[in-house]
């Protein structure tokens, strides 16, 4: 019972946290508040309660190991979502373009240079420098938005689902723990922290969960898989970052109509959400290496420690 009580405090303290940054937001301005950049202050919010969980309530993170990095499982981690994206997306986004893609005008130029926009900030560039810097790009990109990504997963997968694995079981756990964090990206949605130019709010709450729940679900495989929180960081990383990557190139002029951008919005949550449900589907509600409490005594009998034989 004191665990259910644990588990419903700390989904409190996230879910208040939540409310009222997005209060704050949508009371001044919304997308457009001078008080935007706040929208970074969204991602901490698990870390920070698991801190008050920690030193308050007396419950803290047991299941994370922070050596572990099991390197087999970096490019399921970097490429997965982000691919599954780019497969379903980049034909969906050349059919509204009658059989083509919409690249800015820079890249498409007949000279050997490529001149940059301003706010690129890349200059004037030749061919080899051009994929020197958007590598630079997508490396820099995806390691900073990882470290933020970090803080979510503290909480989302090393302190709750850890919790809602033992509780239930595997695939119950994931399950639920995919939807609360999906629903707790609600009042983002309301207030512009969460926005995009041409999808109406409506549409962004009717969709954009169901994508959401989608990725927590194959974070939250990748997670029973290797026990990493460096692993989910990275996965969680590579899909903000890296999700819809090929199309910050294309012209804002043709992909930023409302029809097109509704398009890519939805192929986008609809990839993560069959994703997510395809490798739900195919998990076990057990696993040898992580026994739930019903089975846990069985576990102590000679099985050792789950996290020392993955």
């Amino acid at each position: 019972m004191k665990e259910n009580n644990n588990l419903l405090v700390f989904i409190a303290i996230t879910f208040s946290l939540s409310i009222l940054l997005s209060l704050f937001i949508g009371f001044t301005g919304g997308h457009e508040s001078k008080f935007i950049w706040l929208q970074f202050v969204s991602m901490p919010i698990p870390a920070l309660a698991v801190l008050i969980m920690t030193n308050l309530f007396k419950a803290p993170v047991k299941e994370i190991e922070w050596n572990k990095l099991p390197i087999y499982w970096l490019l399921p981690a970097l490429l997965l979502m982000p691919v599954t994206i780019h497969i379903v997306c980049l034909p969906l986004i050349r059919f509204l373009n009658n059989g083509t893609f919409p690249w800015q005008s820079w890249l498409t130029t007949k000279k050997d240079l490529y001149i940059s926009p301003n706010n690129f900030g890349w200059g004037t560039l030749n061919s080899s420098e051009l994929v020197l810097k958007i590598f630079i790009n997508a490396i820099t990109g995806i390691v900073i938005v990882s470290a933020l990504a970090f803080l979510e997963e503290i909480g989302w997968r090393g302190w709750m689902l850890s919790r809602l694995i033992k509780l239930f079981n595997v695939k119950t756990g994931v399950f639920i723990g995919a939807l609360i964090w999906a629903l707790w990206h609600v009042p983002f949605m309301l207030s512009g922290i969460l926005y995009l130019k041409a999808v109406p709010v409506y549409l962004i709450l009717l969709i954009n969960p169901f994508g959401i729940f989608g990725a927590g679900l194959v974070i939250g495989w990748l997670w029973t898989k290797t026990k990493s929180i460096w692993i989910v960081s990275i996965a969680h990383g590579a899909l903000n970052n890296w999700g819809q990557y090929a199309f910050k190139f294309m012209q804002d002029s043709e992909t930023n109509l409302q029809s097109q951008q509704i398009w890519l919005f939805v192929g986008v949550n609809s990839s993560l959400l069959i994703l997510g449900l395809v490798i739900f589907i195919t998990m076990k509600d057990t696993y040898k290496d992580n026994k739930t409490t019903a089975n846990k005594s069985i576990a102590n009998s000679g099985a050792g420690r789950w996290s020392n034989r993955q």
